[in-house]
């Protein structure tokens, strides 16, 4: 109830630009960060368009501006709104570990 309460109007106003932003002949990708960090470029980062696969999680706000940057000549998120998230965190902002391989 607080949460609404406290951020109706915001999440109101968002729904408005964002209608606003669909409805014109421009392109457009409404870019969705999950929570923004100071940390370095990494490149390690995922775009989530189907809503079954957000996840919460953090991302270097330097990552993105790369995945903004990107946009300019990649077509492949034209007219739709990721989410972006890092591929090296979890929830709970612990690393995740990358699978051991075997030796040879």
């Amino acid at each position: 109830m607080a949460f609404h309460l406290l951020l109706a109007r915001v999440y109101d106003d968002k729904d408005v630009q964002e209608w606003i932003i669909r409805r014109n002949k421009f392109d457009w990708v409404i870019v969705r960060p999950v929570i923004l960090t100071d940390g370095p470029k990494t490149n390690a980062y995922r775009a989530l368009v189907d809503p079954r696969d957000w996840t919460c999680g953090f991302i270097s706000r330097a990552d993105v501006a790369d995945f903004l940057v990107k946009q300019i000549d990649d077509d492949a998120f034209l007219h739709k709104t990721p989410v972006l998230t890092s591929s090296l965190h979890t929830c709970r902002g612990e690393p995740t570990k990358p699978p051991r391989r075997r030796a040879a």
